[in-house]
């Protein structure tokens, strides 16, 4: 009877959960910041979460005392808070500031009177193959818009040809992201627009059109990546849930010019290739481009 009871004992002891949980503040208004991405610091895996429509999140720990979680939002600075101080098996109540991060765009191209980009130019990626490619809420697919005029440019509209998930568990939403390209090392670079642009999509097989022409994105003359990361608002999403919709990818181009992020935890090259043919498959997107010839 000793020992049932302590078998009993030990029992809740082992399973109790860990987390962290509160709230994500604008360090300087206190204003709950919606949406925020936390994730696992890890080149092995991913793990991670958001905080939701009120700016709170929760993310369990159990297992990651060792770890390092990255909070990152648009136009915040990142936040590293390393976890081995949370190794008692309790809920943790932890409220994270975010400082605002500094940008310089092109300021001569955004603040161009519209009389002076008056001339529309279509760019995107060729068609050659039909791939749909469906991703987990977390995954950001990010693919380089080339600019052959190496002309200065302002964004117009973006042309997304999105593919319906009939297995779907759970429909997300798009968060639109626009980047410069570092061509030094060969993937996106600086976030070009320093606020939201979520989108909810419809998961059926269709080209959505998004108007950004008062977004004041630029087009600098080495192009633009346009990125789009799924997103679930309220983590009403499970474990092994099918996500939808999903986005075309297609093998017109010979080179690599699409890469994929999770929670902002770093880029990596797409590795959807097509032997047959040599030929890797990128995201395929179009733009409308405002130029003043």
């Amino acid at each position: 009877m000793k020992i049932f009871l302590y078998a009993a004992l030990l029992v809740p002891l082992a399973v109790l959960p860990q987390k962290i949980k509160g709230s994500v503040q604008d360090s300087i208004s206190g204003e709950k910041l919606q949406l925020v991405n936390m994730s696992v610091v890890s080149d092995t895996y991913y793990y991670g979460s958001n905080s939701n429509l009120e700016g709170n999140y929760e993310l369990n720990i159990n297992g990651h005392n060792k770890d390092t979680i990255k909070i990152s939002h648009i136009g915040y600075k990142p936040k590293f808070i390393a976890l081995n101080k949370f190794n008692e098996n309790k809920d943790y109540v932890l409220d994270i500031k975010l400082q605002h991060e500094q940008v310089i765009l092109e300021d001569v191209v955004v603040n161009a009177p519209k009389n002076v980009l008056r001339h529309k130019h279509v760019f995107k990626k060729r068609k050659e193959g039909n791939l749909s490619h469906f991703s987990l809420v977390g995954f950001e697919s990010a693919c380089l818009i080339e600019n052959p005029r190496k002309e200065l440019g302002r964004l117009k509209s973006l042309k997304l040809y999105v593919r319906k998930n009939a297995a779907a568990d759970f429909i997300a939403k798009f968060r639109i992201k626009f980047y410069s390209y570092d061509a030094v090392n060969n993937k996106p670079g600086e976030n070009l627009l320093k606020e939201d642009l979520i989108i909810t999509p419809k998961n059926k097989t269709y080209q959505l059109v998004i108007d950004v022409e008062n977004k004041q994105i630029p087009f600098p003359e080495d192009g633009v990546c346009v990125g789009v990361e799924l997103v679930d608002e309220n983590n009403f999403s499970k474990k092994g849930d099918k996500i939808g919709p999903g986005l075309r990818f297609t093998y017109g181009e010979k080179d690599n010019l699409t890469w994929s992020n999770y929670r902002n935890n770093g880029w990596h090259s797409s590795r959807i290739h097509n032997r047959t043919h040599d030929k890797t498959a990128n995201l395929l997107v179009g733009l409308v481009v405002l130029m003043k010839d």
